[in-house]
């Protein structure tokens, strides 16, 4: 027990007391928050290169005053023959013809390759809006309908008004409660990458210390004081509580970050500067009803589950997956060779995490429930499953099974790791690996 002691203070001191950990955890969380921040500092920032003024030579007539100036870009109406200010311009819209006959009839000259995307999306949906409103004047007249009827129609078709279903879980006693929703996806989504990405980085920090004291030959010193199995443990447990003290570290700095970007910059952390994200945030302002749901579904999340799920379902994953690292990296000569024999291991983890992602879809269905089970896929399946209301029985089953089966795999590590560390120069197969499990 003491030199287990030692060995887990060596790795977890040894690895704390380095300048790229210390850097890696204080400036990680600050690189995350700048990184989405990025976007929006940029488009905050002017630059003379931009295009800030578009011309506008309307040969029509009918479509030049569509252009409202904003602060981002002027437009300016030109005539046809004013060649001075139409040479020296940065961008110009052409309108040739009127659009409701040949809509190819408008052309936009940039100095740049790719003009500013929201600039072309403006031009195009003014535009386009100004052809339907023709359109439907023309037929309005045709067909002898008042306009105000066609008016009114025209609101009711702009309408954003969306039809937001609640729904409610009935339970076996006919309770009926509120279910989570998307909110509780969200998270469920968020935390099964979180898995993947721990296990897969400390895992892998195991198998490369490994490597490292085998290849410098250290390990056959250390190994004539210390049993193997308390050498790997200790290497296991003490990788482990560094990559316990980081995740503590980078969520409060993350928070801190996140804050003081948002406090000092003004800068809202949750609008990026995409279209895309931009639209979804329009959409749930427009819907009320949409964004109280969410908030609600993250008000009535089970925090508690999920933060206990999250420490137990890591340190079980870890211990299972860690002892798989350290059992192929004893049997590898080099950095490179130890990456063809945790291969396998590999293709557990991927398969783990996109049946998580599937199981996102449907969180209580068959595949979520029996992956939740699975030993190799619970810890990041789980995670899917951790926000919503789990059966206590489910709970305890997979977590029974988890550290069961990452307690034989431990043992079983340890008996290829005794033989693995002490292999030199010689490449060795799976084969020869199993072949380990059986010597005295």
């Amino acid at each position: 027990m003491k030199a287990l002691k030692l060995i887990i203070q060596r790795e977890f001191l040894s690895r704390v007391k380095t300048k790229a950990f210390i850097l890696t955890t204080l400036l990680t969380p600050f690189l995350f928050a700048a990184a989405v921040a990025l976007p929006t500092v940029l488009m905050m920032i002017s630059d003379n290169d931009d295009i800030r003024k578009v011309y506008v030579i309307d040969n029509t007539g009918m479509y030049a005053n569509l252009f409202e100036s904003n602060k981002t870009y002027e437009f300016i109406n030109l005539s046809a023959t004013d060649s001075t200010k139409r040479e020296k311009a940065s961008a110009l819209l052409q309108i040739n013809g009127d659009l409701n006959e040949n809509p190819k009839a408008v052309t936009f000259y940039s100095e740049k390759q790719q003009p500013p995307r929201e600039l072309t999306a403006y031009i195009n949906e003014i535009l386009t809006e100004a052809v339907r409103n023709k359109k439907i004047e023309n037929f309005t007249h045709q067909s002898n309908i008042e306009p105000q009827v066609v008016n009114d129609l025209q609101q009711i078709l702009k309408s954003k008004d969306r039809i937001h279903v609640s729904t409610i879980r009935w339970d076996e006693t006919g309770k009926e409660t509120e279910t989570l929703g998307e909110s509780a996806r969200i998270v469920g989504t968020a935390l099964t990458f979180c898995m993947f990405f721990f296990i897969m980085m400390y895992g892998s920090l195991v198998m490369q210390s490994v490597v490292e004291e085998k290849s410098n030959r250290i390990i056959e010193v250390i190994i004539s004081s210390v049993k193997p199995f308390d050498l790997m443990m200790g290497k296991i447990i003490g990788v482990g509580l560094v990559g316990l003290l980081q995740l503590l570290v980078w969520v409060v700095l993350g928070g801190g970050a996140m804050i003081a970007v948002r406090l000092f910059l003004g800068i809202d952390m949750n609008m990026a500067s995409g279209i895309e994200s931009q639209q979804a945030m329009e959409m749930l302002q427009n819907n009320p009803e949409l964004m109280n749901g969410l908030v609600s579904g993250l008000l009535n999340i089970n925090w508690i589950q999920v933060a206990v799920c999250l420490i137990v379902y890591f340190v079980g994953g870890y211990l299972l997956f860690a002892s798989l690292y350290a059992m192929f990296g004893s049997g590898a000569n080099d950095s490179q060779e130890a990456q063809q024999l945790i291969m396998p291991v590999m293709i557990i983890l991927m398969v783990a995490f996109y049946t998580g992602f599937a199981a996102a879809q449907n969180s209580e269905g068959a595949m979520a429930f029996w992956c939740s089970l699975i030993p190799f896929t619970s810890p990041v399946v789980m995670m899917v499953r951790a926000p919503f209301e789990i059966p206590l029985w489910e709970l305890a089953l997979s977590i029974v099974l988890l550290f069961v089966t990452a307690i034989l795999m431990i043992q079983l590590a340890a008996k290829i790791y005794r033989v693995g560390i002490l292999m030199y120069g010689k490449k060795v197969s799976f084969a020869e690996m199993f072949k380990w499990l059986r010597y005295k």
